[in-house]
């Protein structure tokens, strides 16, 4: 059975109240413990696919109330059985799938489901301790803080990640990332820091030029152009 066919028998048991039967149908599609956590993310992925991927601002993904009670029960499996790396992903997933434009045309009532899962997904990942994903969880935790209305603890959070980023040429592009978002949160935030959050997007721009990241280079094009 397809990942795109899991998923679409996930959204109906969503829908039909048979929450508690989704995981142990996938669990039964597979004789491999792998597979399975394999497939946990790939139904998740393919439920966002279904409800119309990725949206324009102001509008959410169709199905993000099937994903949110599939993730509940997906994470609970992971964690039962020991995997903390799958349980961090469908966190990280389902956080970016309440924002799906970051903090762009937020939808209120996802506004706590997203930031449980972006902390779920941090101190998690703190377990495990790659760094990398670690501070990428860090920066999603520092965006979900700004939307859920927690504007210096979000800036703060994105301020320590940079700095965290800057230490390893590894992460140099989430450093350039969070730099991204303190620049846009100062001006949405305090118009009087409008100068300020230009000189932090210039060197962002610079930044993001030498690293080749085309599509941080078209979010930064989309922000300037909204707020300047």
């Amino acid at each position: 059975m397809e990942p795109n066919e899991m998923a679409e028998k996930a959204i109906e048991m969503v829908k039909n109240k048979k929450t508690d039967e989704i995981v142990p149908f996938i669990v039964s599609k597979f004789d491999d413990e792998k597979e399975v956590f394999k497939a946990l993310i790939s139904v998740q992925v393919q439920m966002k696919e279904i409800g119309g991927g990725y949206p324009p601002v102001g509008e959410q993904i169709r199905t993000i109330d099937e994903i949110i009670e599939y993730t509940e029960k997906a994470i609970s499996y992971a964690l039962e059985n020991g995997n903390t790396l799958i349980a961090g992903i469908l966190n990280h997933n389902v956080a970016s799938f309440c924002f799906p434009n970051m903090d762009d045309g937020v939808d209120e009532r996802l506004i706590e489901p997203g930031y449980k899962a972006a902390v779920n997904d941090y101190e998690l990942r703190k377990k495990i301790g790659d760094k990398g994903p670690l501070l990428w969880a860090k920066w999603l935790v520092g965006v979900a803080e700004f939307i859920k209305g927690e504007t210096e603890k979000g800036i703060k959070t994105l301020d320590e990640t940079a700095n965290l980023a800057h230490e390893d040429p590894e992460t140099k592009s989430i450093e350039s990332w969070s730099k991204l978002m303190i620049g846009k949160f100062y001006f949405k935030s305090d118009p009087s820091k409008g100068a300020l959050a230009i000189e932090v997007l210039e060197e962002v721009k610079e930044e993001f030029t030498s690293q080749e990241d085309k599509w941080g280079l078209d979010i930064l094009e989309g922000i300037l152009k909204i707020y300047f």
